[in-house]
């Protein structure tokens, strides 16, 4: 029962932070105090960041760079307790850059999660597909695409 309910809530969760309207509050809000967030990858996305505070920075950051970005949940697994909970997410990305082009991604978050709050977030996505994504849009918002 309980992973039923996780489930619930994470796709909830990513229903409203992923609609490409830029409000991550509610994933910042179920950070906890010491919440270590990785984007792997050496990418323009690519962070080891600690707390709530640099979590919503790079959310604005990915908002920036990539605007209207909308991420949709495939898939979730959730094992074990309120005191140790895993939740893997399988997820797409997609975008229309400023050239016209879309961009399409997938990735995994490995999250962990005690007591309701989120105190590891690991995302691991096509960081070739995200880099040439990237060019395009520097490209098209500089003027020489």
């Amino acid at each position: 029962m309980y992973h039923a309910i996780v489930r619930r809530k994470v796709r909830a969760l990513w229903r409203i932070t992923g609609d490409g309207s830029g409000n991550y509050h509610p994933a910042v809000a179920m950070a906890s105090p010491d919440l270590r967030f990785r984007f792997i990858g050496d990418s323009i996305l690519g962070a080891d960041l600690r707390g709530p505070e640099a979590f919503a920075d790079w959310f604005e950051q990915a908002g920036r760079c990539f605007p209207g970005m909308r991420l949709s949940l495939t898939d979730v697994i959730v094992k074990g307790w309120p005191w140790n909970t895993t939740v893997v997410v399988r997820l797409r990305v997609e975008a229309t850059l400023a050239d016209g082009s879309p961009y399409e991604n997938e990735g995994v978050q490995w999250a962990r999660i005690r007591w309701g709050r989120m105190v590891e977030d690991t995302v691991l996505e096509d960081t070739l597909r995200l880099q040439q994504a990237w060019q395009r849009q520097e490209l098209a918002t500089s003027g020489q695409g």
